[in-house]
């Protein structure tokens, strides 16, 4: 994580990017006479008015909270946070800790509070679709991002054309093939993971992890090394 961290501030050294933090869009309204947007941004407690010609909207959907209302949780004394709130694993040190769910998130954070020192308990309320970082981008990516794919003539705007334009009734059955053969190629994980108990899905159809991220928005790991 803190090599992300160091790398995003990379980023936005190295592509010269005027970045704001601590600010908040409230309102954004398209002006077609102008062809342009009317953003009303709050940062550090100042009001601006911006008049960009493009807006990109990327609310990070995976971070709203999906809070589950378990018995007992009004009397619980201990401590309670959604994943979205963890910040500092290090003040769990010494300290019984239980993350509920078995997906990204959890993994994350059962791996930080081990490393800090927490003796801690992942309870698994469902089944996850796990899928391996090198098997999805080897089956997955590799096909339309890769250098092998710009020697079939599939540039990057090519394969964005291509994603974008696939229709969902239609993805399922084009991704069948993909999951049967990341099934076969880490099929050692899955047997140790069933071994462990661990409840495994494939998804509803077994149509993999991208179809039942859009379907429920949960329920799935990409697995890199956890």
């Amino acid at each position: 994580k803190d090599k992300l961290g160091d790398w995003l501030e990379s980023y936005v050294s190295l592509m010269e990017i005027n970045y704001w933090t601590s600010s908040v869009a409230k309102k954004a309204v398209w002006d077609a006479e102008s062809a342009e947007w009317h953003l009303t941004v709050e940062r550090e407690g100042e009001t601006l008015s911006l008049r960009p010609k493009h807006l990109v909207i990327a609310l990070g959907v995976s971070g709203y909270p999906s809070v589950p209302q378990l018995p007992g949780r009004d009397v619980f004394a201990g401590e309670q946070h959604h994943s979205s709130a963890h910040r500092d694993s290090a003040a769990y040190a010494g300290k019984r800790c239980v993350v509920l769910g078995g997906n990204n998130s959890a993994h994350d954070i059962c791996a930080s509070l081990w490393e800090a020192g927490a003796e801690v308990t992942m309870v698994q309320r469902s089944s996850t679709c796990v899928v391996t970082s090198d098997s999805l981008v080897e089956l997955g990516i590799k096909p339309l991002y890769s250098d092998e794919a710009v020697a079939r003539g599939i540039d990057t705007d090519t394969a964005d054309l291509i994603l974008a334009s696939q229709p969902y009734a239609l993805q399922a059955a084009q991704a069948l093939p993909m999951y049967k053969q990341i099934r076969e190629r880490d099929a050692q994980l899955y047997a140790r993971l069933a071994a462990a108990g661990f409840l495994l899905d494939f998804g509803e159809d077994g149509s993999g992890l991208w179809l039942k991220y859009v379907r429920r928005g949960s329920g799935d790991y990409i697995d890199v090394g956890a």
